[in-house]
């Protein structure tokens, strides 16, 4: 077995994600066995979000996520991609309404306002299916619908492990000897 941990701290963006996806696919090139994610992120961009989430399930070995400090917004959506997962006590997750920045742009007309909004409910409802499928295993569902569009919520890691957004709430440990790689951006 050979076990690959890649080391994440900072925001999502186009950037960063393709440095997760890259660190990965250099990992399967190197023989990985499994690969685990150790992250922390404040979310950040939705389109790199979810693209990473889908590699992230792509990948033909076993995927274990564990929260080293707060994975927030889209980082929880990436998060869920784990079949394991687990979370530092102390830790949080945090679940909020979604929103797009607009960059540059000055004008918009109503075709594009509603375009917009069409894709932040579609993106609310995939955001909403992935949680929901990755927290089955609970017993019970958390509709976080209204946290994504409202009112924020929190959860702290025995919050998480009730939910179902993670397994157990244990410390990140690295492994002490064996064939272990480190890849972080």
């Amino acid at each position: 077995m050979s076990l690959h941990i890649v080391h994440f701290i900072g925001p999502i963006n186009h950037s960063s994600a393709c440095a997760v996806r890259n660190c990965c696919l250099q990992a399967l090139q190197n023989g990985a066995t499994e690969i685990e994610l150790h992250m922390s992120t404040e979310g950040g961009n939705m389109t790199a979000g979810f693209a990473l989430y889908f590699f992230l399930k792509s990948l033909p070995l076993p995927l274990t996520t564990h929260n080293i400090g707060s994975v927030e917004s889209i980082g929880v959506a990436i998060f869920l991609a784990g079949q394991k997962r687990y979370a530092c006590p102390g830790t949080r997750f945090l679940i909020h309404p979604l929103h797009w920045g607009f960059g540059n742009l000055v004008a918009a007309d109503h075709s594009r306002v509603s375009e917009w909004r069409d894709c932040l409910d579609f993106d609310a409802e995939r955001y909403a299916a992935i949680f929901l499928e990755a927290t089955r295993e609970a017993g019970h569902e958390t509709d976080i619908r209204h946290n994504l569009t409202g009112n924020a919520r929190i959860f702290t890691a025995e919050e998480a492990v009730q939910a179902g957004i993670v397994h157990e709430a244990v410390q990140a440990r690295l492994p002490a000897a064996g064939p272990t790689c480190h890849w972080w951006n």
